[in-house]
């Protein structure tokens, strides 16, 4: 049985054989971060943090010598690290699908807003996607992170790829005043919020955050979020990882039961939804219909 968020925060007792376990596992994974690249950045910036997405994302093990790489290609094809590349292209999908829905026939303005994009990856190669096939359409869109690292690689990536029309910011995503500046331009056609909720321990903090996401959109525009209803490395994580706060990685699993039904809440109507094909993560296209 999958221990629940409450006993994974709980420490272990002092002669627990598991508590020696994992910090001997914890131990050994210090020791090797000089030589793998994703070992490196975790104990840096925190194993769920954007820099990490965008390792885990391009995919390439990296480090110091044969050895630093073989520990980094191990890293990198964790089921976790496997099902969030799945996510990503998924995600990609329905930004692909949003796009081609919310786009003007003839031409015409579309706004998008990615509330913490990590590294941009999925919303930029999209968007480049988008601009060469739709010329005729204006993107304004607004990529948002709580940090300046992330917001960075964004830019870097977006300016590489040559997206126009992209606003890079340093934002809370969940403050009424940065959700409020970001509409002052007006109404967003479509908002993404990936990976976010999924790192987040507070249940009403995401409950309501479907409200405010909703305040951003305008009627019939399209909300993009992301589901992780399991995960077989939840107590591994717990145990040995540390976050980008840097407590603890612990996991609060959440059903796509319960989160549909707080985004139901907020006003949003399910259109698609997707599970990649280990079915720790999913991501739904929603539409906002009140």
């Amino acid at each position: 049985m999958t221990p629940t968020y409450e006993e994974l925060a709980r420490p272990l007792h002092l002669v627990s054989p598991k508590r020696w376990y994992y910090g001997a596992v914890r131990r050994v994974m210090k020791l090797a971060s000089p030589l793998s690249r994703g070992l490196s950045i975790g104990f840096q910036h925190g194993f769920d943090s954007g820099v990490m997405l965008e390792h885990v994302y391009q995919n390439i093990p990296t480090g110091t010598g044969p050895l630093g790489k073989l520990i980094d290609r191990i890293y990198l094809n964790a089921p976790g690290w496997t099902g969030i590349r799945a996510r990503g292209g998924l995600v990609k999908d329905a930004l692909r699908a949003a796009l081609r829905e919310q786009a003007p026939a003839a031409g015409g303005t579309l706004r998008l807003l990615d509330v913490a994009c990590g590294g941009g990856r999925y919303d930029l190669e999209v968007l480049e996607e988008f601009q060469a096939s739709r010329p005729d359409v204006t993107v304004q869109a607004t990529l948002r992170d709580y940090a300046q690292v992330n917001v960075d690689s964004a830019q870097a990536l977006g300016q590489q790829l040559g997206v126009r029309g992209v606003t890079y910011q340093r934002a809370d995503a969940f403050s009424d005043a940065d959700s409020q500046r970001a509409t002052e331009g007006g109404l967003m056609d479509i908002a993404v919020v990936s990976g976010l909720h999924e790192i987040l321990a507070d249940d009403e903090l995401i409950h309501q955050h479907f409200r405010q996401l909703s305040g951003v959109l305008k009627l019939g525009g399209t909300l993009i979020y992301t589901l992780q209803p399991t995960h077989p490395q939840v107590e591994f994580t717990a145990r040995t990882l540390p976050s980008n706060t840097g407590d603890m990685w612990v996991m609060r699993l959440r059903s796509a039961e319960l989160i549909e039904g707080w985004a139901s809440e907020g006003g949003f109507t399910t259109r698609a939804k997707w599970m990649e094909p280990q079915g720790i993560f999913g991501v739904v296209l929603a539409r906002k219909a009140a």
